[in-house]
């Protein structure tokens, strides 16, 4: 059986006219010496090529050779007599044979395994390559008698290699396929209410659950219902997996304290080719920030309660010092191509011996200690088997094995790897708006159109159910889908022609839909007197006939401007104090404090609103001014006839949205001081301070009967102020309880 059948054979053995060539022109003259004395023969060249060449020379004992030089032997007559060296021991620790790298150098001390030179190498010295272990980048090649010998005798080497036909998948394998399929449904449920995150970024429970409504755990055939427990640690990490695989792959986008879906992003991926999506996943896989498996391996032996919050954060990057290791591994795997079913014992001991320095300088950048082979199973186990890259399976003999799955090979780019798309009808379409999905037979493209304009309600036995209602299909219209597209989609996919009532009410809706518009950075107007907001309408629309822009009447004393960006907007504000300007969404962080209670500003970036408040609440430093930067100076009178109900919270909330960072604190406390009062502090010293080291200690101290008379105020959890000539009283407690005072403080952090 060949390891590698798709592998094209090598050059061969060593042969008389290619030693020759390689005495001339690649070898050292110590390689010749060496060779020599490995051969036992004197270093002269018709010494040297008979010892070579003449197979009554040297005879192999085969009896005497160890199971792993058997198994070199085995490997390298599989390949003609020739291999890299690199690729046996890779190929010896896949097959369960371990380490062979000292095997491998004593054949080639005793002359059975010659080095070949590389291209180019003019001076190759044996000898240098053994002692620096460089001889596994070099082919290693048989004499060509030993080969012969060796296919003269097929069962000599008497190699047991282990294989594995008959195998079971273990009941939580998981697909690329489920796995997108999780992702699309996740995206769409976030897109309708965005995925809140507490303060040190978990996701909030109840917001996730949900989210989490319709996910499919590994292995899953049907959804995440009444089964799902957030307190559950392998649910909610599996969960959190997902949202840090979305956002690294760009459908979530942080958003402040949520995580909205963008859509333009999701549109992208899933209308890409089969192995465009492939290669994404593969390569967002290797760099997930906000998740860490050997964490989340951790967390099966633990309760909720005792799992740390820093692994489901979305702001804690515990994932990024694993991002090299994690290309580590799947260089391996793409290297070893594991097509077929291979010791899961083994592939971990092949990765974590290929290379071990490299591993265990990378995995020491990781906060707490993990060994290689700890990051190895967290690897294989969870982030390439939650994805689907690798299948996992049980041989007959009870031993777990494991395998690339056929996208998981696509994704590390291995030749060979081009899958048959979905063929057929893969949906149904039904009078009462149910459109009933074939997930085996379904192109992504179509399911992440479907998920635009429909809501899921079920999916069982590979077969998902949308509805299409008023609210989701007029959310997809909203999103790009049309009535004639969907209804072409629908019938290009589906087993039989989309129903005559569904497609008048799917183009109806569209109707309906378009009756809307919705305008984005436009500016609210307000005014007190309707007839003097009616001369004032009139004018704007007059100055703004030949603009882009139009003024839309909300009633009698409200109107909406579609844009913000036409002089005349300002003007009216200026001629008219009593009208109101609020701009639709955040403002623009443009304004700059440089001294007490002074901004500076660049005119060109200051929306309208801001300009013209500005214009009532400050005073112009014209002096310090220039066409790009603006200075002004805040007049507490403007602001106090400005604001006259409580102007320090009006004036905070107007600078507050457009300083970056927010209003700083400095200014604020100058405008409570000249708006309201100034804040009040006193400065005492000569103050006596007992500090706790612990909490629990300085709670019992806090609830002794003597405490009202001894302390004067609590600082925090550790720390009082002792009362002013309490100093013997004190003294009697701590020698009566045993307290003992330590001569330095204590550390900020205890």
């Amino acid at each position: 059986m060949s390891l590698r059948p798709d592998r094209p054979l090598s050059q061969g053995p060593l042969d008389a006219t290619e030693f020759t060539a390689l005495r001339e022109r690649g070898y050292a003259d110590a390689s010749l010496r060496f060779l020599a004395r490995a051969w036992e023969v004197s270093a002269d060249p018709e010494d040297l090529c008979a010892a070579l060449t003449d197979p009554h020379t040297r005879a192999l004992d085969t009896e005497a050779l160890s199971e792993i030089e058997r198994a070199v032997f085995w490997l390298i007559q599989e390949r003609g007599g020739r291999a890299r060296g690199e690729n046996l021991r890779r190929d010896l620790l896949l097959r369960g044979f371990g380490e062979s790298e000292p095997a491998l150098a004593a054949l080639i001390a005793t002359g059975w395994l010659i080095p070949i030179p590389a291209a180019g190498e003019h001076d190759c010295d044996i000898e240098v390559l053994l002692e620096r272990g460089t001889f596994l980048q070099h082919d290693l090649a048989l004499s060509a008698p030993t080969l012969t010998r060796l296919d003269a005798r097929p069962d000599a080497l008497d190699i047991d290699v282990p294989g594995w036909t008959e195998v079971s998948l273990e009941p939580t394998v998981s697909s690329v396929d489920d796995l997108e399929l999780n992702l699309l449904h996740l995206a769409s449920l976030i897109r309708r209410d965005p995925l809140k995150l507490n303060k040190d970024g978990t996701p909030n429970r109840r917001s996730l659950a949900r989210s989490a409504r319709g996910i499919s755990m590994p292995g899953q055939l049907g959804e995440v219902a009444g089964d799902l427990d957030l307190h559950d640690p392998r649910q909610l990490d599996f969960l959190t997996f997902l949202a840090a695989l979305g956002r690294e792959l760009g459908f979530l986008e942080p958003d402040d304290d949520r995580y909205r879906t963008h859509d333009g992003a999701l549109s992208e991926y899933f209308h890409a080719s089969g192995a465009e999506r492939d290669r994404r996943l593969a390569e967002a896989l290797q760099k997930l920030r906000f998740w860490n498996e050997v964490q989340s391996v951790r967390l099966a032996d633990m309760t909720l309660r005792g799992a740390d919050d820093q692994h489901f954060s979305q702001h804690e990057s515990t994932g990024e010092p694993l991002i090299g290791a994690r290309g580590f591994v799947l260089s391996v795997l793409r290297r070893a191509s594991v097509r077929d079913w291979v010791s899961l014992d083994a592939l971990t001991e092949l990765c974590t011996q290929i290379d071990r320095q490299y591993l265990d300088r990378t995995l020491s950048k990781m906060a707490g200690q993990c060994e290689p082979a700890e990051f190895i199973e967290a690897m294989l186990e969870r982030t390439l088997s939650w994805s689907g890259i690798l299948q996992f399976g049980r041989a007959t003999d009870g031993q777990r094995v494991a395998r690339l799955s056929p996208r998981g090979a696509r994704a590390l780019g291995l030749e060979g790897s081009q899958l048959p798309p979905p063929q057929g009808g893969c949906l149904i379409v039904q009078p009462n708006f149910e459109v009933m999905v074939f997930l085996d037979n379904a192109p992504v493209a179509v399911l992440h159109d479907l998920y635009r304009v429909g809501e899921r309600r079920k999916l069982s036995d590979r077969v998902a159910t949308f509805q299409l209602a008023t609210e989701s299909v007029q959310r997809g219209y909203s999103l790009g889908a049309s009535a004639q597209g969907l209804v072409e989609l629908l019938n290009r996919c589906g087993h039989t022609p989309v129903p005559e009532a569904v497609a008048f009410q799917l183009k109806d809706w569209e109707r309906v839909h378009q009756r809307l518009t919705i305008h984005l950075g436009g500016v609210l107007l307000r005014h007190p007197d309707p007839e003097r907001f009616d001369m004032i309408i009139g004018q704007l629309e007059h100055d703004l006939r030949e603009s882009p822009y139009r003024v839309i009447r909300l009633g009698a004393r409200d109107a909406f401007a579609t844009g913000s960006k036409h002089d005349a907007l300002r003007r009216a504000a200026e001629a008219h104090p009593s009208l109101t300007l609020d701009s639709t969404g955040q403002p623009a962080r443009s304004l700059y404090f440089v001294d007490p209670l002074v901004l500076m500003a660049d005119p060109y970036e200051l929306d309208v609103v801001t300009q013209v408040e500005l214009a009532r609440l400050t005073t112009p430093l014209e002096e310090e001014s220039s066409p790009r930067s603006r200075f002004f100076a805040l007049d507490i009178d403007k602001i106090n006839a400005r604001f006259e109900d409580d102007p320090l919270e009006r004036i905070t909330a107007f600078l507050d949205p457009r300083c970056p960072g927010g209003l700083p604190s400095g200014q604020a406390l100058r405008l409570q001081a000249e708006l309201d009062r100034p804040a009040r502090a006193h400065l005492a010293d000569g103050l006596t301070i007992l500090s706790f080291e612990d909490a629990p200690s300085a709670r019992r101290f806090a609830a002794l009967e003597e405490a009202p008379d001894l302390i004067e105020r609590r600082l925090g959890d550790l720390h009082f102020v002792i009362r002013a000539g309490a100093e013997d009283l004190l003294d009697e407690i701590l020698d009566e309880t045993g307290l003992v005072l330590a001569n330095t403080p204590f550390p900020r952090d205890e």
